[in-house]
């Protein structure tokens, strides 16, 4: 299985030109789930190798970490191909020198069923937050009374704020503030895990802020005092659905993630679910 995919040239590396591609067959994905979107998977390509191949006409994205392969999202096509899985699944137990690293990444849980039926196991692992748009607009009621208490905080302390789109122009700056945050991270935090997690962050951090438009990313930065403080980006998954990317804000100025991320929700409040992504296993 290995050597026909290399062989018919079959697999491919996954580039920035290929977005219309993995959309083309996203768009038959019916899902909340975070990853079925071009820009979460490519921002990781300093850390991984990714491929693509076609089989069964469902698209099958791979990636690629030393000599072995797996998969961060299903395939991809009209309904769910039994013979796609499986020769995607043998691809990578072939050509992996451990063979556990042989996976299947962000299976929707409405099609768990499909794959337990042909044998495969699953494994829950982070949970994504779903919230409604409006909500998060209006931060009414006590489940947000914190949120809204720090949102007025800020409006109350910092009257000369500025909201603008990020333009390439802003890569510097947005930058030093990133490293600025992660320092205060591991100035905090010591365990080990946690700060690889960061330097894995600031990879992908670095790809987003500098091909924002080929990833379709929308992102907004936030001024005080003419000083950037903050930034955010985020990607339509769908017609119902906004997904945040990432956020990183001065973390010394109280209110100011908040009043943020609430000015961005404002913007896509054409939407009617933020998946505000996984916690990746932190509290």
């Amino acid at each position: 299985m290995r050597d026909l995919l290399i062989r018919r040239n079959v697999l491919q590396s996954l580039t920035l030109t290929d977005k219309p591609l993995f959309d083309q067959y996203a768009q038959y994905i019916d899902t909340r789930l975070s990853s079925y979107a071009f820009a979460p998977i490519s921002v990781w390509r300093d850390l991984f190798r990714f491929y693509w191949a076609l089989i069964d006409n469902q698209l099958c994205v791979f990636a690629r970490q030393g000599s072995d392969y797996f998969m961060p999202i299903m395939p991809m096509g009209k309904g769910l191909s039994e013979r796609a899985i499986r020769e995607a699944y043998g691809f990578m137990l072939e050509s992996n020198q451990a063979r556990p690293i042989a996976r299947i990444e962000n299976v929707p849980t409405e099609c768990l069923p499909f794959f337990h039926a042909m044998g495969y196991t699953s494994v829950l692992k982070e949970m994504e937050y779903l919230y409604e748009m409006e909500a998060l607009i209006q931060l009414k009621g006590n489940r947000y009374k914190s949120k809204r208490a720090a949102y007025n905080t800020f409006v109350r302390n910092y009257p000369n704020v500025r909201i603008q789109p990020y333009q390439r122009d802003d890569l510097a700056a947005c930058f030093a503030l990133y490293d600025a945050w992660a320092q205060s991270r591991r100035a905090k935090f010591d365990d080990e895990i946690y700060r690889a997690m960061l330097e894995d962050s600031r990879h992908a951090h670095r790809v987003g802020l500098m091909n924002h438009k080929e990833l379709g990313l929308i992102g907004s930065i936030i001024f005080i005092d003419a000083e950037l403080k903050g930034y955010t980006f985020g990607y339509p998954l769908n017609g119902e659905t906004f997904c945040v990317l990432f956020e990183i804000t001065d973390l010394r100025i109280q209110g100011l993630a908040q009043f943020l991320f609430r000015e961005f929700c404002r913007k896509q409040a054409a939407y009617r679910w933020m998946n505000a992504m996984d916690d990746s296993g932190l509290e």
